[in-house]
């Protein structure tokens, strides 16, 4: 924990802080309508999700009269638009992907350690143990119809520590509410939350958990994102903010969490504990398999601030919050790892698309001249990476030319179809671990922990030795970018010139 720098001179670090420069941008939408917390609250959320206007995605939601819960406010949509995620890191909102992408690659390469503080807008109110009831406190909603429960945990940081060592890890993994007091919690073994739950276990000791939710979108971002073993994600979210993060301690536990959160939910989860947990409607874009044995977090004391915003994020078929939230945050990490971290030569720039939910599909533009094996060394880097080999992530990887816009799908699709030649450029990787959560695993194999499945590389460029050996066999591209500059100027004019009258009549 450091003590240097300081926050007095930034603006706050909290969701309400964030809500504001969203309406100061018309990227709030306020409904004061009453609204279910029973699928309507869902509906809504997906409907705006689906919606553009004059191709700008409809903006975040912030519901303020939620059935059953008088005062009770649920913010959701949070991240749904690369606008909202460049306002995020303090970039002008239409800052284009590839550059939030580059900001958020660069940044992570300076982390800031966090500062405690002794006083937090989070402990404006206190609620022990006899007073929790998950329940009846927060407007959680029920996301969909086939939900096993109402997921006050969707979108969140979950905070535990190493028992052995420093590491405090942040992550993001789903939290349904069994009754008042408890909820199941999805822990992957492999995670490193599942990791660290591992040691408790393998000492026979409880893991102090702290759960923060209604947080600045920047503690999400790292929450969810595939950082190495032993990096401290709060220290990567000083980094995207360029400052400081302000912590406090907790009251039943040394747990340090977000001073500016909402809510924050403190807890145990004991060794041995499962409980049957799910089906969740998942980022995946289909329901999570039948109820299966979950660790639970019995939760001992709450703290919150007075109207607390409740916050959470609709999952299912992409594009919802989280598939973009996911996509910029694993196209830096891979952009970091490949160019910064293993200075592979040649790589331009890395792009998870949302629409394979910002985590399955990798795509990569490199300049393959005067390397050999380049994409196969770019996929192997990716499938070695922590991001990649959990659960096979990244199952798929588009390796194509530096000319090749990776954002631009139609330029990636046109690449695959006119450069690879299957034969060559297609190679099939077995053995690797499953992602259990996507429905192409058979249902036989998504019943175990460690299942094996595959991966794939598609070499989308033209064969390096072409540029070496025979150049004249590339044959040029006919495009507006290789036309001569006094053409594309005058052509530019008569569109513009002529465009203009059409409006005009």
């Amino acid at each position: 924990m450091s003590s240097q720098g300081s926050t007095s001179d930034l603006p706050k670090h909290d969701l309400r802080t964030f809500l504001a420069l969203l309406n100061e941008n018309r990227e709030l939408l306020k409904v004061d309508e009453q609204v279910d917390w029973d699928l309507e609250i869902g509906a809504v959320a997906r409907r705006l999700c689906d919606r553009e206007t004059n191709g700008v995605p409809s903006p975040a939601v912030l519901f303020e009269n939620v059935k059953d819960y008088p005062g009770g406010r649920f913010f959701c949509n949070t991240l749904a638009s690369y606008r909202r995620y460049a306002l995020a890191l303090g970039l002008p909102i239409d800052t284009p992907i590839s550059e939030i992408i580059a900001t958020y690659s660069k940044r992570i390469n300076t982390p800031i350690k966090p500062v405690e503080v002794k006083e937090a807008p989070c402990k404006e109110n206190i609620i022990h143990e006899q007073e929790v009831d998950l329940l009846k406190m927060f407007a959680t909603p029920k996301w969909h119809a086939e939900d096993g429960h109402r997921y006050i945990g969707t979108y969140h940081a979950i905070v535990v520590k190493d028992p052995d060592g420093p590491w405090v890890n942040w992550s993001l993994q789903r939290l349904g509410i069994h009754d008042e007091k408890s909820t199941g919690m999805l822990i992957s073994y492999n995670s490193h939350a599942g990791k660290i739950y591992s040691k408790y276990e393998a000492i026979g000791k409880p893991m102090p958990v702290a759960v923060a939710i209604g947080l600045h979108p920047i503690d999400c971002i790292v929450a969810s994102s595939g950082f190495p073993d032993q990096v401290n994600e709060v220290d990567m979210a000083g980094a995207l903010r360029g400052a400081p993060i302000e912590l406090v301690k907790c009251e039943t536990n040394d747990l340090l969490v977000p001073a500016g959160a909402e809510i924050i939910l403190e807890g145990v989860v004991l060794p041995g504990e499962r409980r049957k947990e799910g089906p969740l409607g998942e980022y995946t874009g289909y329901y999570s398999d039948k109820p299966s044995p979950k660790p639970v977090l019995h939760v001992k004391c709450i703290t919150h601030r007075t109207r607390p915003i409740h916050q959470g994020s609709l999952e299912g078929v992409p594009i919802v919050d989280d598939h973009l939230m996911s996509s910029v945050a694993q196209s830096g990490l891979c952009l970091n790892l490949l160019r910064d971290v293993l200075r592979i030569p040649g790589v331009k720039s890395v792009y998870f698309p949302p629409s394979a939910t910002g985590w399955h599909l990798c795509i990569v533009s490199a300049d393959r001249k005067g390397s050999p094996g380049l994409p196969v060394r770019i996929t192997s880097a990716i499938w070695g990476s922590k991001f990649a080999a959990t659960q096979n992530m990244a199952g798929w990887v588009i390796v194509v030319d530096e000319d090749i816009d990776v954002t631009n799908m139609n330029q990636v699709i046109w690449s695959m179809i006119s450069r690879c030649d299957p034969e060559r450029g297609i190679q099939i990787t077995r053995r690797r671990s499953a992602h259990l959560l996507l429905p192409a695993v058979s249902t036989d194999v998504r019943t175990k922990q460690r299942a094996p499945s595959s991966s794939v590389m598609i070499d989308a460029g033209f064969p390096e030795e072409w540029y070496v050996a025979d150049p004249d066999s590339i044959q040029p591209v006919v495009n507006w970018d290789n036309l001569p500059g006094e053409l594309k100027e005058s052509a530019s004019g008569i569109v513009d010139r002529s465009l203009q009258k059409f409006r005009d009549n």
